[in-house]
């Protein structure tokens, strides 16, 4: 019986079925790729640490021989280190070029594309950190070189066997890509091998550069010299690899040691970032749309209900128990929703090795997605617990019902709802009237259509929020990922270029700006250092001023957080043997070293012994304009010709989308947009077709009496345009104001404390026109139906 009962239902309800299929297809499929993208990622890089013996913390620098034995004696009496061991590797500038740049006539930063690579001769590693190969020829090549996941797909972007030709500091090879392997403090580091022929070739060459060097400043050139030293080191149990990287560090500066730790778990952090942000922003868009589905199907089965209670009443009378029949209603949805749970898992494992590919970028390793039980069941929990929870609720009423009166109530029903704007006191015209008198009169449709634009109106409106500032004018996303985000940067080989300079027209700024490494606590932290901080005008401070005296810091807010110190608290630097005490005056955001940074000044950093390189020059061009900053290049490249050593224009390189970053969010974007539009003609889909139902009785009478189709669909529209209109605007207000606050959190693993983004109210009155027209559209075709709806086909006899 109650298969008979649920094959009815299907076959009554079936273009219903078919438009909640799809919206909990998309559901499933955007849900299950952010959980698995997000389980995925979250142990995928300390597991390849564990199962390939990779290092958990590394230390290089070019080192002499005595520092070579502080720094073991230092490691070796550790009490966080379980063994090392140590390599000795050629620093090589490998660089890809492009355009101008490969007739060597281009002096364009971003021109080509130059990685510092650790070169290392092919079976030279030891136990810790050796290769794992995800591809290795067993052919012979001529001048084989064997990259990581993270090189091949940044900079050589080659395939096994390939042959490559590269620029290797000034000299031109051809390389054969024997093999391609996994590390991850190797991917930051930049380790390659090659040929050990052509490793000692190198080796050799930079000893006699050291030696040559050495004699042109009158040293004697048998004196030991600097050698670029790797520790690799494997960390007792339980240990933090990023606390015992800053203990090490802060030890190195103590003993005078130009060397610095790095630990795998911030590295990790750094490779997962973007994967993380999307995932999170699948898994939210899934949530919003598997609401937007319950609301539905409550929508649904509740008019279902009313619709069929005199149906429901005669199977009442025929023996069918309320179990039954709310069984048949329940398994009708369930059944459909397993059917689209399917089908959205089979769509995620399809989309899944796309995206690994894209990320690898990102991640250095490969996720070998294999089928992820945690993930199907959560999802499977989340999607199908809800519909058949939602079912259940929405079918209590039925337990209720009397089969005595259900059929009364359906042979003799009466309206007893208050009148809303009576027709023949109400002004306006007939469509209007009737439109109104429909939208008074349907709170359950008011309310559902609300809530359901609501939420819409919330995700168009941040899709248009970052499409503005990532795609539309990235330079709001580089100047929040940046602490100064300069228009122009010139180097040039004049100690008086920053004054000549600063008389070009265009130019609105100028400062010359300098980096460095130092320890701050025990953290290592990464200092930007500049004459007056009071030239730039932009600095990305949230709290707080940037440094003017030579006792003062702006602090990365990551790092603030992490010592519980904030403006107006002191904290110890130190560089090298010296150590300071400075006044954090100002708490700053960028994605260097993720948010360890500090800002410091010039005398600030003398205090330290540090002698700052004024050779960089950065500027703002006026009104940060792409042919301002043209001029800028163009006028650099006529002032000082061979002297201008190299030049990036970041306002150029914004407009032509070449970052990779702004790339992957112009695709997101994309996606959400694709989405919403989705989300709304499905979702109209489904409540115009149940309204019109709901009301064919009321739409054959209202023909037989003189309406026509056209009317009536205008009724239609004009009683839900206003909810959909009062939805989407308050979900465009909340979109508005939690826009950045949403932002900085996808963003806080990079050190993005505060976002501020530009938020205008165009953007959410774009949001509101665009969920409008998309709405009206939609239901104006779909209410094309009630053409077909006659008083003739609604007699029964």
């Amino acid at each position: 019986m109650l298969s008979k009962l649920i094959k009815s239902n299907f076959k009554n309800d079936l273009s219903h079925m078919i438009t909640f299929f799809l919206i909990m297809t998309l559901s499933v499929f955007m849900l299950h790729t952010g959980i698995m993208i997000l389980l995925g990622y979250s142990g995928l890089h300390q597991q390849k640490v564990d199962d390939y013996n990779l290092s958990d913390m590394v230390v290089l620098s070019a080192l002499k021989p005595a520092d070579k034995e502080a720094i073991e004696e230092i490691v070796s009496t550790s009490d966080d280190i379980e063994f090392y061991e140590k390599t000795y590797p050629v620093q090589k500038t490998f660089t890809v070029e492009k355009g101008d740049a490969a007739d060597g006539e281009s002096k364009n930063a971003y021109d080509s594309k130059s990685y510092t690579q650790l070169v290392e001769p092919y079976g030279g590693w030891g136990d810790i950190e050796a290769p794992h190969f995800v591809e290795l020829s067993d052919e012979e090549f001529e001048n084989p070189i064997y990259i990581s996941v993270y090189s091949n797909t940044n900079l050589f972007k080659a395939k096994l066997g390939d042959s490559i030709d590269m620029k290797v500091d000034d000299k031109y090879y051809t390389f054969q890509v024997a093999g391609i392997f996994e590390n991850i403090l190797g991917s930051a580091c930049g380790t390659i091998y090659v040929d050990p022929s052509l490793y000692e070739r190198w080796r050799n060459e930079a000893e006699e550069k050291m030696k040559a060097t050495q004699r042109k400043l009158g040293m004697d050139d048998t004196e030991p010299f600097y050698t670029m030293t790797v520790f690799q080191m494997k960390l007792k149990e339980g240990t933090d690899s990023v606390e015992a990287a800053g203990s090490l560090s802060k030890a190195f500066s103590e003993h005078d040691i130009n060397a610095y730790a790095q630990g795998v778990d911030e590295i990790i952090l750094a490779l997962v970032y973007m994967q993380n942000m999307i995932a999170a922003l699948l898994s939210a868009f899934a949530l919003v749309i598997a609401t937007i589905a319950m609301i539905i199907i409550y929508f649904r089965i509740s008019n279902s209900i009313e619709q069929n209670i005199t149906n429901i009443g005669a199977l009442k009378s025929l023996g069918y128990t309320s179990r039954q029949i709310r069984h048949s209603m329940v398994i009708e949805f369930t059944a459909t929703a397993g059917v689209a749970f399917l089908t959205g898992i089979g769509l995620s494992y399809m989309v899944i090795p796309v995206f690994e590919q894209m990320m690898r970028s990102f991640s250095a390793v490969v996720w070998d997605h294999k089928f992820d039980v945690v993930s199907f069941g959560i999802t499977a929990i989340l999607i199908l617990g809800t519909v058949v929870l939602v079912s259940f609720i929405s079918t209590r009423s039925i337990k209720k019902l009397d089969p005595v009166i259900a059929l009364r109530f359906g042979v003799n029903e009466k309206n007893y709802k208050r009148n809303h704007a009576p027709i023949e006191y109400t002004p306006g015209p007939l469509p209007w009237v009737m439109g109104l008198k429909s939208l008074l009169g349907n709170v359950k449709q008011n309310v559902i259509l609300f809530v359901v634009m609501l939420s819409i109106g919330f995700v168009t409106t941040f899709s248009v929020f970052l499409f503005y500032n990532c795609v539309s004018d990235p330079s709001h996303l580089y100047r929040m990922l940046n602490l100064v985000g300069s228009d122009v940067t010139l180097r040039v080989d004049d100690k008086n270029a920053i004054a000549d300079v600063g008389e070009i027209p265009e130019v609105e700024s100028v400062w010359w700006l300098d980096t460095a490494d130092m320890t701050l606590e025990g953290y290592g932290v990464y200092a930007t250092i500049v004459e007056d901080w009071s030239v730039i005008g932009e600095v990305n401070i949230y709290e707080g001023r940037y440094p003017i005296y030579d006792n003062e810091i702006a602090l990365g807010g990551a790092l603030a957080k992490t010592l519980h110190v904030g403006v107006g608290d002191e904290v110890n630097i130190s560089y090298g043997k010296l150590e300071k005490r400075y006044t954090i005056v100002g708490l700053e955001q960028s994605a260097a070293n993720f948010g360890k940074d500090i800002s410091i000044t010039e005398e600030g950093a003398a205090h330290l012994g540090y002698e700052p390189y004024k050779g960089n020059i950065e500027l703002f061009v006026k009104n940060h304009g792409l042919n301002e900053s043209r001029n800028v290049v163009s006028m650099a490249e006529d002032m000082y010709g061979d002297r201008l050593l190299m030049y990036g224009n970041a306002i150029e390189t914004l407009a032509t989308g070449e970052d990779q970053v702004i790339a992957i969010a112009a695709i997101m974007i994309f996606v959400m947009v694709v989405i919403c539009i989705l989300v709304i003609v499905l979702s109209m889909n489904l409540l115009v077709k149940t309204l019109i139902i709901k009301k064919q009785k009321e739409i054959g009478i209202k023909k037989a009496i003189g309406f026509s189709s056209r009317q009536l669909r205008t009724e239609l529209v004009l009683s839900m345009l206003p909810q959909i209109g009062i939805g989407a605007a308050a979900g465009a207000v909340l979109g508005c104001a939690s826009a950045n606050p949403v932002l900085a959190s996808l963003l806080s693993s990079l050190g993005i404390i505060r976002s501020n983004m530009e938020v205008f109210t165009w953007m959410g009155i774009t949001a509101v026109i665009f969920t409008l027209i998309v709405s009206f559209v939609m239901i104006w075709l779909l209410s094309g139906r009630i053409r077909r709806i006659s008083a003739y086909n609604l007699i029964t006899e």
